[in-house]
């Protein structure tokens, strides 16, 4: 049963590379990589994991429109589901700009709360300078039904955080802040105490 299940969207994949580090590490790998592995360790915890994609694939077809694309992820995403969160890494012309951030869709208030969990957690585990919990009309924040997020992991254009990126324990360690920041969305873990309400 998809109630309550938690959907993970690794960005791009297939024929979309998404952004590309100066050292050819891709965007579509690290999103796929990282998704992988909250993957695992949500259903180690016993959580059901709904994801748009699991291999280097298209979600909809290799030439599909970016909205047809965008719409098939959505399209994952079961109404009963509990909450839709859609992995990426950031890109820039200039080399120097870095860190992370997480967005919402603009009206969504119970998005807001989850993209602001993830972003403390990604933060203390990640290390990278906090650029924000910033609000957007990204496609599948928009036309998703459920609390949905977006997480830019880090700027892949960075050599330091492309390397970060790629690297297997890091990954995992901003797969660990995911999940921390969504079992905090659920109050398990009884980190409840922190929290606004």
């Amino acid at each position: 049963t998809a109630d309550g299940a938690i959907v993970i969207d690794p960005g791009h994949g297939g024929s979309d590379a998404g952004a590309i580090g100066p050292n050819g590490v891709r965007e579509k790998d690290v999103s796929l990589g990282v998704s992988l592995k909250v993957k695992q360790l949500l259903e180690e915890q016993g959580d059901s994991v709904i994801m748009t994609r699991t291999t280097d694939r298209d979600v909809a077809w290799a030439s599909a429109t970016n909205a047809q694309e965008l719409q098939a992820r959505v399209n994952k995403a079961p109404r009963n589901a509990a909450i839709f969160i859609s992995i990426h890494c950031n890109a820039f012309s200039s080399p120097s700009t870095n860190g992370m951030e997480t967005y919402y869709y603009t009206n969504s208030g119970m998005g807001r709360r989850l993209a602001k969990l993830i972003n403390e957690e990604l933060e203390q585990r990640g290390g990278l300078f906090n650029r924000g919990v910033k609000s957007a009309n990204f496609y599948v924040l928009k036309h998703t039904s459920i609390p949905s997020t977006l997480l830019e992991l880090g700027f892949i254009t960075n050599p330091r955080e492309e390397q970060l990126l790629a690297d297997d324990v890091y990954q995992q360690q901003l797969a660990e802040a995911i999940v921390a920041g969504i079992n905090r969305y659920f109050g398990r873990a009884g980190r409840m105490v922190e929290e606004e309400f």
